[in-house]
């Protein structure tokens, strides 16, 4: 088994001793992982709170923007849907991600604060992060950003959200970034079994995850708005029509196989894709760039990578 690089295992050792998330209830876990991560510097960028009409007209999306200083326009953008399991998250928690990700890949970033689980099960934090990006298409002029550079972006269960949304926007997506994406509903892959009890995420995590998305497991795994993996029911379109996509992984992460599986199918479907894997990171380890230098590192081969493919 791979194991950790000694400065990841550092950084985790200064996290509190907690349980894992799922031995904290939904409201213990949303109040640790608010404590956890909504610190560090990601790095500077103006920052604009907006909301979003939802298209049912039951309520706004709450967004953040966010634009480094000295970009010019029209400047490409990422919508960006923050991580979480589909049940955690907030645009403070996601707001070092965001401001990292602006500055790094040289984008206005419209960070997204979709609903969550179990409140709002699938497919409601879908539905709000195609919206937003639909929306930001449309308001392009407004936003001082190309509407032909308009790309997704994600971390972990967000990552899924990005991807999906890029397929069923009623928009051209041109670009989507895919931070250890969590794709598979079933936890059938061997990286599920060989990092159940990995630091930061484990499997059991995952399955508590997913039920709570799935409406207490009453969608069933193979519903199409659960995963860009999934084409049954027909709804979720090929793959063939994502966008050219960039995927990290990390290796000792339950999820590892989920992006690696992801960005085959996209390979296979003759999608210009690009994997970049860290086989000695834990999940969720570009958020540790403030203190680890390889996590540092992953932020500049990801700027490479998105740079390559606009």
């Amino acid at each position: 088994m791979t194991e950790l690089d000694p400065a990841y295992e550092r950084a985790i050792d200064d996290f509190p001793d907690v349980p894992e998330w799922h031995e904290l209830g939904v409201e213990g876990a949303r109040e640790l992982e608010a404590e956890l991560f909504s610190r560090g510097s990601g790095g500077p960028a103006e920052t604009t709170e907006l909301t979003v009409a939802r298209l049912d007209g039951d309520g706004s999306i709450p967004i953040r923007v966010y634009r480094p200083s000295g970009l010019e326009e029209p400047a490409p953008a990422l919508v960006f849907a923050h991580g979480g399991g589909f049940v955690l998250g907030t645009l403070d928690s996601a707001d070092d991600l965001a401001r990292r990700l602006a500055a790094n890949t040289g984008s206005v970033v419209v960070s997204v604060d979709y609903r969550l689980a179990p409140e709002h099960p699938c497919p409601a934090g879908l539905d709000d992060v195609t919206v937003v990006v639909e929306w930001t298409v449309g308001s392009a002029d407004e936003l001082g950003v190309d509407p032909g550079r308009v790309g997704v972006a994600g971390s972990s269960a967000g990552a899924n959200l990005a991807a999906l949304a890029a397929r069923r926007a009623e928009v051209s997506v041109s670009l989507a970034v895919l931070f250890y994406p969590m794709v598979d509903p079933t936890l059938g892959s061997a990286s599920h079994e060989e990092h159940a009890d990995a630091p930061l995420l484990t499997r059991a995590d995952l399955d508590w995850f997913w039920r709570l998305y799935r409406d207490d497991g009453a969608i069933p795994v193979d519903d199409p708005r659960l995963s860009p993996l999934s084409t049954v029911g027909g709804e979720a379109r090929p793959f063939a029509d994502s966008p050219p996509t960039v995927v990290v992984t990390a290796g000792v992460d339950p999820l590892r196989d989920d992006g690696a599986r992801y960005a085959d199918a996209l390979d296979d479907a003759g999608v210009s894709v690009e994997h970049l894997h860290y086989p000695d990171a834990p999940h969720g380890f570009l958020s540790l760039a403030d203190t680890v230098p390889g996590a540092a590192d992953a932020w500049d081969d990801l700027a490479t990578a998105v740079l390559a493919s606009r």
